[in-house]
């Protein structure tokens, strides 16, 4: 049981975890736009500019830590709260930092998304025990798994390869306005800032699957004396990690790079936790352990969130989606508005 005092400064330090990887992000973010911005000759790429490197570094090293605490420590009535913080976090750092409107629309919306996020961590998540390599080793050779595992990838990939393929077109529009499709819509590109993200956040909650299996190996290992690390099936375990930790961090920054953070963020936060319940749902086998009412409570939580991304994102004059400002006539904000260098 965790004293008061370290429950105290866990929750501290998560939600301290929290505002610097909102801080972090919305840096990122600012960096591409300003980057954007420049003349061809004067764009760098992103390990080339300190700003973007200094909120990577930043939120690699807050969510690291931050993962390490909240796991390891807060209840899961505790940690549903602080991760909607960070989405609080996410819509006060873009109002300050790149200049986003933050009108009644924009708080209506995070509060439906902060509500949304509520019930996704708080009834999407189902404890389980912890787990050998052999115990691991069978969980991940059942038919069921596989096939599922199977479809997520194949998901995955041709998401990603489709997206890919959708921005390099976008990249290169026709010369002629007639032949122009939707590929060269203004909102186009945060369209594909959106599918990046939450492609990434579904990497990220194979890593979040691969970290914990590692967790369990290495807590065996250490205060039960069965040392896991003389596999090799467990070392792959942990490049399987790594590589899914790199991929959901460079899908994240792409994301980042074509959509506002007050949009990408919330849809991110709801694709890894929906993703992370599903995971352990196929792979524990838990489907005897969760309730008929926590699926109705995820499933309300997705569409609470949801209809936040939409207030936030909704265009009342010009009928866009997508674009990250507010066009609300109501609103006397457009000195608020971010320039092209913002």
């Amino acid at each position: 049981m965790v004293s008061e005092k370290l429950y105290g400064l866990t929750v501290a330090i998560s939600l301290t975890a929290s505002v610097i990887q909102a801080f972090a992000i919305t840096l990122q973010r600012r960096s591409h736009i300003l980057n954007d911005a420049a003349s061809p000759d004067d764009q760098r790429s992103s390990f080339r500019r300190p700003m973007w490197l200094t909120g990577f570094l930043m939120y690699t090293i807050a969510n690291i830590i931050g993962s390490i605490f909240t796991i390891g420590y807060l209840p899961i009535v505790v940690l549903a709260p602080v991760g909607a913080m960070n989405l609080v976090f996410n819509a006060i750092f873009a109002k300050i930092m790149l200049g986003d409107p933050f009108t009644k629309r924009t708080a209506y919306g995070t509060l439906l998304i902060v509500i949304g996020a509520v019930l996704i961590g708080g009834f999407g998540v189902v404890h389980e025990p912890n787990h050998t390599l052999d115990d691991l080793i069978r969980l991940y050779k059942r038919p069921s798994f596989i096939v599922y595992f199977a479809i997520v990838e194949l998901f995955i990939v041709a998401g990603l390869v489709s997206t890919h393929l959708a921005e390099r077109k976008y990249n290169n529009p026709p010369v002629s306005l007639s032949d122009r499709t939707i590929m060269s819509y203004p909102q186009m590109k945060s369209l594909l800032g959106i599918s990046y993200g939450v492609f990434g956040a579904n990497i990220s909650s194979q890593a979040m699957l691969f970290a914990k299996s590692g967790l369990e190996l290495l807590i065996l290992s250490i205060f039960q004396d069965q040392n896991q690390f003389i596999y090799p099936l467990t070392w792959l375990l942990v490049a399987a990690l790594i590589v899914t930790a790199l991929l959901q961090l460079y899908y994240l920054n792409k994301g980042i790079s074509l959509c506002d953070t007050v949009i990408l963020v919330p849809l991110n936060f709801c694709s890894f936790n929906v993703s992370c319940l599903f995971n352990g749902l196929m792979y524990y086998d838990q489907w005897e352990r969760l309730f008929w009412w926590q699926i109705v409570c995820v499933l309300l939580g997705i569409a609470v969130l949801v209809s936040g991304v939409l207030v936030l994102s909704w265009r009342s004059m010009s009928g866009a989606i997508f674009l990250g400002d507010d066009d609300d006539n109501d609103d006397d904000d457009d000195d608020n508005k971010p320039s092209s260098a913002a």
